[in-house]
C-alpha cells in the first residue's frame, strides 16, 4: 500500500484543540498503530469505533494488525474519518517523474484550451499571479473578450479530486479576477467562474457524484460552446470537457507563463471546434 500522509484532528473527549496533533508519512503499520492508540485515547472499543465507521469490528482488526491490503479504500477512509484523520495518498512511483507527467497533462490541456480560445477572439492570460489581502494563488487561465467584455477565470483540471478545494479555489479566484483585470488594463462588464476538466471515465463519475455542488457552474454542452463564441449575458459559471487530441497533433508547444496574446481573428466557424466536447 502507499504511503499516506496523516492529520490528526484531536477531539478526545468531545474536547475540540484548535493545533494539529501530528502530521507525518507513515506505512500500513504506522497507520494501524496511529488507529490503535487514537481509539485508546478516545476510550473506545473496537466495536465502538466499527460502530461510528459503520463497518464489522473485525474490520477494525484488521485494520489494527496492518493487514490494509484486505481491506477496501472506503473502509480505510470511513475509519480515518470517525477517528479524525485526513489521509492523502502518495503514489510512490518515482515522485518526481510522476509530477512532471501530470504536469504535462495540465500543460497539454491548458495550451489546447488557451488555442481555442483566441480562435474565438479572446485574450489570454495564463498563469496570473495575485495576492490579495492574504488570498494568495494564481488563476490557470484568464481570458478577457473586448467586445462583450465578459472575463472568464477558468480552473483547468486533468482529474478532479478535491471537489470543495476545486470550488472554494475557483470562488476566491472569481473574486480577485477584477483586480487582475484592472493590471491588465481590461473594463470588465461581468465575471464568468469557468471549470476545464479533461474528458475521462472517472472525472464523469466524479462529477456526477458531485452533481450538487458542481450545480454552480450550469452552463454545459452546446451552450457552453455557444456562449464561448459568443459572449451574451453573464451565466453563474461554466462546466466544459474537453477529450486532448493525441500530443503529437498539438505541436508541443508547451503553455508556460505568458503574457496576453492576440487572435490573428475569429475563427471561422465560429463555434467552439468539435476536437473540444463540452458534453456533460
Amino acid at each position: 500500500m502507499a504511503a499516506v500522509q496523516a492529520k490528526f484532528d484531536d477531539r478526545s473527549n468531545n474536547q475540540p484543540i484548535s493545533a494539529t496533533t501530528y502530521v507525518g508519512r507513515m506505512d500500513d503499520a504506522g497507520l494501524a498503530g496511529a488507529v490503535r492508540a487514537l481509539r485508546h485515547r478516545r476510550g473506545w472499543r473496537q466495536a465502538d469505533l466499527a460502530a461510528r465507521a459503520r463497518i464489522s469490528p473485525s474490520q477494525i482488526g484488521v485494520l489494527e494488525s496492518g493487514r490494509l491490503e484486505q481491506l477496501s479504500l472506503p473502509v480505510i477512509r470511513r475509519v480515518a474519518a470517525a477517528l479524525g484523520i485526513r489521509l492523502r495518498w502518495d503514489a510512490g512511483f518515482r515522485g518526481p517523474e510522476l509530477a512532471r507527467l501530470r504536469d504535462a497533462d495540465h500543460a497539454r490541456l491548458t495550451e489546447f484550451l488557451v488555442r481555442r480560445l483566441e480562435a474565438l477572439g479572446w485574450l489570454v492570460v495564463v498563469e496570473a499571479s495575485f495576492n490579495h489581502y492574504g488570498e494568495r494563488g494564481r488563476v490557470d487561465v484568464l481570458a478577457y473578450e473586448p467586445r462583450s467584455r465578459r472575463i472568464l477565470v477558468i480552473e483547468v483540471k486533468t482529474l478532479i479530486v478535491e471537489v470543495q478545494a476545486i470550488l472554494g479555489g475557483l470562488s476566491v479566484k472569481t473574486r480577485v479576477a477584477s483586480g487582475l483585470a484592472r493590471e491588465l488594463g481590461w473594463r470588465p462588464a461581468a465575471i464568468v467562474p469557468a471549470l476545464v476538466v479533461r474528458d475521462s471515465t472517472t472525472n464523469r463519475r466524479r462529477l456526477a457524484e458531485h452533481e450538487r455542488l458542481f450545480a454552480r457552474l450550469p452552463l454545459r454542452g452546446r451552450s457552453a460552446r455557444s456562449w464561448l463564441a459568443q459572449p451574451t449575458g453573464a451565466p453563474d459559471g461554466l462546466l466544459v470537457m474537453i477529450d486532448l487530441p493525441n500530443p503529437s497533433h498539438t505541436g508541443g508547444r508547451r503553455a508556460g507563463r505568458q503574457r496576453v496574446r492576440r487572435s490573428v481573428g475569429r475563427a471561422r466557424s465560429g463555434r467552439w471546434p468539435a476536437a473540444a466536447r463540452a458534453e456533460h
